[in-house]
């Protein structure tokens, strides 16, 4: 992918100063050399940022207080493009974007927020002719999406944390999620796969999906031909047992499938023939009101049987009580009657019957005796009187109690017609039910077996989906797909071995290989014996390695017909295994270069080196920290800036510190 950077742009925050613009040229070694915390490291975050990063990496503090947006210029094949990212403040990132596209761009002093972030991911993506296809045709392999330009910065940017890690040869790899994906996408880069691999690769998936679909489909027919085979003869002795067939034959053992789906299919039009007792509709909601209804009023009548029960059994008893009163009140006035005898001889002559005394004067005992006696004979009398009523009340109530029980033996017997009625209802709807239900099953049944017969052009078409599965995987052929990136790693590995030796670095005799499973480099010694790149001992190794990679990788983007990778390299600080401490003075050279300078100047011969032997341009931006001793005389190098005191600004201009506290 033709890409280069033309400028990094920083926008105040303060809206009186002009931005921040640091320029670069597309086809040189561009160096940007200067003291520690002067914002070389910053620049690979902010290149990452500004290309669409998920997160900012900016380092917070001074640069983050006074910058309001991080920006670049860049170059594209047939365009230019300036694109700019608010900074996210205390957030992690923001997706605020401004976005200008064409020629000749200028630098505006001020922007503001025109676009999305993911509007500039797709016009990445296109510009960098990416297929929107997933790298793996299996849901089943993660990290197997669609490949995206964000995915290529492993193979752009090396960091002063990955330039010279053992454990890590490409940017943003020590992350689990980064270094699947980065696996994934390796074919491609490689060329081992192209858009035409990951088309065909979609097409088998989509193909095979189809066909095992259809291939279920007639499956399932067969076997429901196969089931309706099985079954006929019970449906058709079934369709006689309810009547549906009167006059069909009896089957024997000359009758086959035909014969049977011959006679079955007789069924619907026999059913509009035959006597199915007709139910009117609503017929069983009035029965079951009818019902409810006969069952209220045998409750009701039985509440009054109860009522009316209750008062006959009270008054038998009141009545054997009247009776008993009644014998004890005659008792009682049987007693009193001597008390009139006494009365009436004591009236005359007022000379006691029986001891013949004189009484002059009434005998006040005598006269309560009387009036005692006489209260007696009244009560008796009343008592005497009572049963003739109470007799005359308990023949009404059994009168009623009669009444009532005819009443609730008719009522039961309207009741249990209509329960009979009801079943004998329900009896009739389940078999019409039956019935329905039957030649439903026949019907439905008939349908199947004639689809289950009608097989023919899913049967082709299954075959003609097969035949294009075989194609698709002998064009697809995983033997052929390795052997390109067989062929694809040994090129890689034998210009990483070029490189090495030209570096002078240890193991560079040995066999180096490119192992992109473990994404690092392997050495196999003459002993047979293979060593990974953390178990080679060394900064000045790493480094060189990593340094020998990516060039041996750019070499191999460039002679692919088209490739997704950016045309650029971004070194952060490749002196620093060499210079861990403050050097004096690293502008003019010494009597004697030592060892350090000279490993550092073989690191820029080697980039001067790469860009003259490349067909195409390409950019190199190194930021560090040792001075022009370690490139001097030799050719592609661009000093951009010196962030020495005395010499350019830094990364924040002066200007912009006017009021700024720092720490």
């Amino acid at each position: 992918m033709k890409l280069a950077i033309l400028k990094i742009i920083l926008w105040p925050k303060n809206d009186a100063l002009p931005p921040r613009v640091i320029p670069f040229f597309p086809d040189k070694i561009n160096v940007i050399t200067g003291e520690s915390a002067t914002g070389k490291s910053s620049l690979t975050a902010i290149i990452d940022y500004c290309f669409g990063s998920g997160k900012c990496a900016i380092p917070v503090g001074l640069i983050r207080d006074v910058t309001e947006w991080f920006g670049l210029h860049i170059k594209l094949a047939n365009t230019e493009m300036i694109v700019a990212r608010r900074n996210p403040g205390d957030q992690q990132t923001t997706t605020d974007l401004y976005w200008v596209e064409g020629l000749d761009l200028e630098v505006a002093n001020r922007i503001e927020k025109n676009g999305r972030l993911d509007d500039l991911k797709s016009r990445l993506d296109q510009a960098a002719q990416l297929p929107h296809l997933e790298l793996s045709g299996d849901e089943a392999i993660g990290y197997g999406s669609r490949p995206s330009f964000r995915d290529m910065a492993a193979f752009n940017f090396q960091p002063q944390h990955i330039v010279a890690n053992p454990y890590t040869l490409f940017f943003k790899a020590d992350t689990t999620e980064h270094r699947e994906k980065l696996r994934a996408i390796f074919p491609l880069v490689l060329g081992a796969v192209n858009a035409s691999t990951l088309a065909k690769q979609r097409e088998l998936k989509d193909v095979t999906k189809e066909h095992d679909s259809l291939r279920r489909e007639l499956d399932a027919r067969l076997d429901a031909a196969k089931a309706w085979e099985a079954e006929i003869e019970s449906y058709y002795l079934q369709a006689k047992a309810l009547g549906l067939l009167p006059n069909g034959p009896n089957p024997d053992a000359t009758w086959n499938l035909d014969r049977y789906v011959l006679e079955l299919r007789a069924v619907p039009e026999s059913v509009k023939s035959f006597d199915i007792p007709e139910i009117k509709e609503g017929t069983g909601e009035e029965a079951v009101a009818r019902l409810t209804e006969m069952l209220g009023e045998e409750d009701r009548l039985a509440r009054q049987i109860g009522s009316v029960r209750q008062r006959l059994s009270k008054l038998d008893q009141l009545s054997a009580s009247v009776g008993e009163y009644g014998a004890t009140l005659t008792d009682q006035k049987d007693r009193m009657l001597g008390a009139g005898w006494l009365e009436k001889k004591l009236r005359e002559t007022h000379k006691c019957p029986v001891c013949s005394a004189v009484h002059d004067e009434a005998n006040e005992n005598l006269v309560e005796l009387q009036k005692l006696a006489h209260e007696l004979g009244v009560l008796s009398n009343s008592v005497a009187q009572a049963p003739a009523k109470l007799d005359q009340e308990l023949a009404e109530l059994r009168t009623e109690l009669r009444a009532l029980e005819q009443s609730i033996s008719k009522t039961r017997q309207k009741r249990q017609f209509l329960e009979s009625q009801s079943q004998e209802l329900s009896a009739q709807r389940q078999r019409v039910r039956q019935i329905y239900l039957f030649v439903g099953r026949v019907e439905q049944a008939l349908e199947n077996l004639a689809a289950s017969k009608n097989v023919g052009d899913l049967r082709e078409r299954v075959e003609q989906l097969f035949k294009r599965i075989q194609e698709l995987r002998n064009e697809l052929d995983p033997r052929a797909q390795r052997e390109r990136e067989r062929a694809a790693i040994e090129s890689v590995s034998s210009r990483i071995h070029d490189h090495a030796r030209y570096l002078q670095l240890e193991h560079a005799a040995e066999n180096v290989r490119l192992n992109i499973r473990e994404l690092s480099l392997q050495f196999t010694s003459l002993s047979g014996r293979t060593d990974f790149l953390w178990e080679v001992g060394s900064g000045q190794n790493w480094v060189g390695y990593h340094v020998s990679c990516l060039l041996a990788l750019h070499e191999h983007f460039i002679a692919l017909t088209s490739s997704p990778v950016p045309r650029f390299l971004v070194i952060d600080q490749p002196s620093q295994v060499y210079f861990p401490e403050a050097w004096p003075s690293l502008d003019d050279a010494p009597g004697d270069k030592s060892a350090d300078i000279e490993g550092v100047h073989r690191i820029f011969s080697a980039l001067s080196k790469f860009l003259e032997e490349l067909p195409e341009p390409f950019q190199i931006i190194v930021s560090e920290h040792a001075g022009t001793i370690t490139w001097q005389g030799l050719n592609n190098i661009h000093v951009v800036a010196n962030w020495r005191e005395g010499h350019d600004d830094f990364l924040i201009p002066k200007a912009w510190l006017d009021g700024v506290q720092t720490v």
